[in-house]
């Protein structure tokens, strides 16, 4: 039987998911990781936004991740962890593309997280968003935090 949500999101309520829960909303950057046609996992660096429920990123069009989701829609999401991994966050997770979320450079709650690392990647919020013009929405089955 399926946990039901209060299972799911529990390890973040917990005193050693403080650290996940905190690392979830400051991150910049996470990791997906996808399974390719052939069976090949295949991780990415991600630039992510958590909202308490679900995580949601853009994509470019026509990726490789976009079609090992289409695929394969289980994925599992990470942070990165301490240096000795004495605190870490791992969420197996279903992602779909959700047509329903505004581009990136007016999602007011994305587009505030990512102005000033677009700053320092010298990349322009408009042009981003037509770029990485693919929401997905990565929703958790399990959360593992240590």
């Amino acid at each position: 039987m399926a946990a039901g949500p209060e299972a799911i999101y529990q390890p973040l309520a917990s005193p050693k998911g403080a650290w996940a829960a905190e690392h979830l909303a400051i991150d910049v950057v996470g990791w997906l990781t996808t399974v390719a046609a052939d069976g090949r996992v295949q991780s990415s660096p991600i630039s992510f936004l958590w909202d308490g429920e679900s995580i949601l990123f853009y994509s470019k069009p026509a990726t490789p991740k976009l079609a090992n989701i289409a695929a394969h829609p289980q994925v599992s999401f990470n942070l990165n962890s301490d240096a000795y991994a004495d605190h870490a966050l791992v969420i197996e997770s279903i992602a779909a593309v959700d047509d329903s979320v505004p581009p990136s450079d007016v999602h007011p709650a994305y587009a505030a997280k990512y102005h000033a690392p677009l700053a320092h990647w010298k990349m322009d919020e408009a042009e981003t968003a037509r770029e990485f013009s693919v929401p997905v929405r990565i929703t958790p089955v399990r959360i593992r935090a240590w």
